[in-house]
């Protein structure tokens, strides 16, 4: 039998020769001419097939040896051992006609196109989706950053609830030093930026934790002084109940010290703990202790100082502590671009905040506190503890400003003018999903931070969250959403992510997130310029396959009054449902583009532009504000839209934008010659670009350039 087999191979490669991988593959050409994409040259989007070319379809690997070929060379992989093990099963043909078809099957099949891997270029490469990395003490100098930077960086997150204020000013210089490199320069040099990078300033919020907890001095295996002891065993059904007693807690009762929420709370609302971990029923409130009592829903353990949420309801909890507002005017004096908000309730919250920059800078305490910062040389910055003459700055500003105005900066109504940082809510509470329109209206951009999302809402319902929220963002009010949480987070202790990590982050980019994030990866993790590394091949190969340009038009095409106008064949039943959510969808993206006329109307022209010359690339030139590429970057043209300007603040925001790639117009160059000679960088095919020039989001000339 085996010898039999052995002939009918021969004879079956005699047939085919060199041809098969070739018509296997619905060719004429041989295997090696597969590859014809140009190489990438540093930071263009090279490598993307050309969408005319059959044979450049963005699933067809980049490598000359497919499958098939493996197959020969590896004799002890799964698919050489399953192959021959099928031949061993069946019959030999009886002649070589019967040989081909034999094989025909298995031959189609390792050659698949539509299955084909779509590979990253190695070194750097551009994607449209952008990416957010958090900084701690794996990128904390600046060869880590550096590290992270050339794996694809976009956005470097300053975590405000771990470490120093003075240690974050550090991380800052270092990233602002790192704009000044290019991919393969080895220190910082000269004062161009290169690179452009944005800072982003998250700070605390308010964080519910109950108290602590006596030794348990029944545990096994753990020193009883030890604060692993400090830990109690809940069974479904106890009781247990939370009060203010400062008194360390036992078997049944432990420390909650929020009067005001537990007086807030009624019979039947769900407490959550330790993320979800444990979570009790209210069945009765003593406003007046106050005190609260619970019956367990779940076996569970709880130690001290576990988080503690209370999904699905509005709590009255203050949005920023003394630390929050030092922390945000500090970030603002700091130079930060963006500035993270956690736990936004409702609109308000924003406006309070962008009450207290405003404020803050018009106080003699703003010029003061950059006056220090800028004052201080790198090598000054203390490794531990903080500044004593910021932090006195930052405390008289609180004192003798913001405290006697607090209540104004709660109810006043700022002016639309920018502030000069970008304010980024963070969706972790169901009250921020029920006005998520008023908060959109006046944000800047938006995270929708999965973490304490699923804790304070239902974790099964996460994921169409997560789909709305991208969809309003994009498709509606037209600025930059951020998925975050957990993305890669087996890569803290592994140098490769799970399967499932890597279909999220995957879904993310189908969902039109702008930009990814990673946290304890990149923050605490072993492998920080892996991880990004990591997560950047994965975004590119979904930018490259072709069903994720249509699912970027489909989605754009949902934004309707009656679903059943463009989709047929839907149920009765199933339109009335999805026109619920579309129709209102579309009445707010109507509302949201008449209080901004000329955004709209700037907008549809360049789209007009884009298709009516077919062009392969927009260079927008302005200085004074990136709406109108935001609003142009949410149609998700599958085509590079790159910023020109003299203004490196203006260039830093653009990071978290979709698709967007900035430059930096150096002093006394004309734009057009500047586009003409980096064009070729961007555009691969018929090498034609709009110019576009824009003041105050207006178009205010354009022009149609063939690049050399």
């Amino acid at each position: 039998m085996i010898g039999k087999v052995a002939a009918v191979c021969c004879t079956l490669l005699s047939v085919f020769g060199t041809a098969v991988t070739a018509d296997a593959l619905g060719t004429n050409r041989p295997a090696n001419n597969l590859t014809s994409r140009p190489p990438s040259n540093g930071s263009g989007d090279a490598g993307r097939p050309h969408p005319f070319d059959e044979d450049l379809m963005a699933f067809v690997s980049e490598r000359a040896s497919g499958q098939e070929s493996r197959y020969a060379s590896e004799n002890t992989s799964y698919g050489q051992r399953n192959v021959r093990r099928n031949l061993y099963d069946v019959d030999e043909p009886a002649d070589t006609e019967d040989a081909i078809d034999f094989f025909s099957h298995m031959l189609h099949a390792s050659v698949n196109f539509a299955f084909r891997p779509v590979d990253a270029p190695e070194g750097e490469f551009w994607t449209k989706t952008k990416q957010v990395s958090t900084l701690g003490p794996s990128t904390d100098d600046l060869w880590s950053l550096k590290g992270i930077m050339d794996a694809g960086t976009n956005v470097f997150r300053l975590n405000f609830a771990h470490g120093t204020r003075i240690a974050k000013l550090k991380s800052a210089r270092l990233v602002r030093q790192l704009e000044l490199t290019s991919y393969d320069d080895k220190a910082p040099s000269g004062n161009f930026v290169k690179r452009p990078r944005a800072l982003l300033g998250d700070i605390q919020g308010p964080k519910l934790r109950i108290g602590q907890f006596m030794p348990n001095v029944n545990a096994k295996g753990v020193d009883p002084s030890s604060p692993k002891a400090e830990f109690v065993e809940l069974k479904k059904g106890d009781e247990f109940t939370f009060d203010t007693n400062d008194v360390k807690g036992g078997q049944t009762r432990v420390q909650f010290n929020f009067p005001d929420i537990l007086r807030s709370l009624s019979v039947g609302n769900v407490v959550s703990l330790d993320d979800g971990n444990l979570n009790m029923r209210v069945v009765e409130v003593d406003a007046a202790a106050p005190s609260v009592k619970a019956v367990v829903l779940n076996d569970g353990v709880l130690s001290s100082r576990k988080g503690l949420a209370v999904p699905n309801i509005s709590i009255p909890v203050e949005l920023l502590s003394a630390k929050d507002v030092k922390d945000t005017v500090f970030a603002y004096a700091a130079g930060l671009d963006f500035l993270g908000i956690s736990f936004v309730q409702k609109m308000q919250d924003l406006l309070y905040i962008k009450n207290i920059i405003l404020d803050f800078e018009a106080s003699p305490f703003s010029r003061s506190l950059r006056e220090r910062l800028s004052a201080m040389e790198l090598d000054d910055i203390p490794e531990k503890g903080e500044d004593e003459e910021v932090e006195k700055i930052l405390e008289q500003y609180y004192n003798e400003r913001f405290l006697p105005n607090k209540e104004t900066f709660l109810t006043a109504i700022p002016g639309p003018r920018d502030i000069g940082i970008g304010l980024i809510p963070k969706i972790e509470k169901q009250p921020a999903l029920d006005d998520i329109n008023g908060i959109l209206e006046v944000s800047d951009a938006l995270m929708v931070a999965r973490g304490d999302l699923g804790v304070e809402t239902d974790l099964t319902n996460l994921p169409i969250v997560q789909k709305r929220l991208v969809q309003l963002c994009r498709l509606v009010y037209r600025k930059p959403v951020i998925v975050a949480t957990q993305m890669l987070e087996s890569m803290r202790n592994n140098p490769m992510p799970t399967r499932a990590e890597t279909t999220d982050c995957a879904n993310a980019v189908y969902d039109g997130a702008d930009a990814v994030m990673l946290s304890a990866e990149s923050a605490v993790g072993q492998y920080p310029s892996q991880t990004v590394y990591v997560q950047r091949r994965i975004v590119h190969n979904v930018e490259h396959d072709p069903y994720f340009t249509v699912s970027q038009i489909m989605q754009h095409s949902l934004l309707v009054n009656d679903v059943s106008t463009i989709i047929h064949g839907l149920l009765p039943s199933d339109v009335i449902g999805i026109n619920r959510l579309v129709s209102r969808d579309y009445s707010d993206a109507l509302a949201f583009e008449k209080q901004n006329p000329t955004l709209h109307s700037s907008s549809n022209t360049i789209a007009h532009l884009i298709i009516g010359e077919s062009v392969d690339g927009v260079f927008f030139v302005t200085d004074d504000s990136g709406e109108l590429i935001q609003w142009v970057a949410s149609k998700r043209f599958n085509i590079p839209l790159i910023l020109v300007t003299r203004n490196a603040s203006l260039a830093r925001r653009q990071q978290l934008t979709w698709g967007v790639e900035t430059l930096i117009l150096p002093l006394g160059v004309n734009s057009l010659d500047f586009v003409q000679r980096m064009a070729p960088r961007y555009v691969q095919y018929s090498r034609k670009v709009l110019v576009v020039e824009c003041k105050n989001n207006s178009v205010e000339s354009h022009v149609v350039m063939q690049a050399q």
